[in-house]
C-alpha cells in the first residue's frame, strides 16, 4: 500500500499577514503568501504595496516570468521594448524572465497581487 504525503493547507488573513519594507525600493511593502523558502512551493505569491512617490528601480529576473495584478490603485509599469503600460485596478501583466521592467509613476496606494514562477524566494 502506498502512502503519499499530502501538503497541509495554508490560510492567512488580513490580519495575520506580516508585511515587510522591501530591502531594495523605497516606498514599497510586501506581504509573503507562498514561497520557496517557507513552504517549498514551486510558485512564490505575495501581495505588494506600493505608496505614491515609491521607487522602483529598472530591474529583470533571469529564471522567473513576473505577473502583476492589480487589486486597487494606480501606476505605470515600463517594459523593455513596449514601453509604459497604465496599471489600475483589474490590471494584468506577464513580464517573461529576462524582460528588464520598472513599476513606476505610482499616484495611487497601490495593492498588487505578484507571483514569481518559477519560484526563486
Amino acid at each position: 500500500m502506498s502512502t503519499q504525503s499530502i501538503d497541509p493547507a495554508k490560510i492567512l488573513q488580513t490580519e495575520t499577514l506580516k508585511w515587510e519594507a522591501h530591502p531594495k525600493f523605497k516606498g514599497m511593502s510586501r506581504a509573503y503568501l507562498l514561497n520557496k523558502r517557507d513552504d517549498n512551493f514551486g510558485v512564490t505569491m505575495a501581495l505588494d504595496r506600493w505608496l505614491p512617490g515609491a521607487e522602483l528601480d529598472r530591474h529583470t529576473h533571469q529564471d522567473c516570468d513576473d505577473i502583476f495584478y492589480i487589486i486597487q490603485g494606480k501606476a505605470k509599469i515600463w517594459l523593455d521594448g513596449i514601453g509604459d503600460v497604465p496599471l489600475v485596478t483589474g490590471s494584468f501583466v506577464k513580464v517573461p524572465k529576462g524582460l528588464a521592467h520598472q513599476p513606476h509613476s505610482v499616484e495611487q496606494e497601490t495593492l498588487c497581487h505578484h507571483t514569481w514562477f518559477p519560484a526563486t524566494y
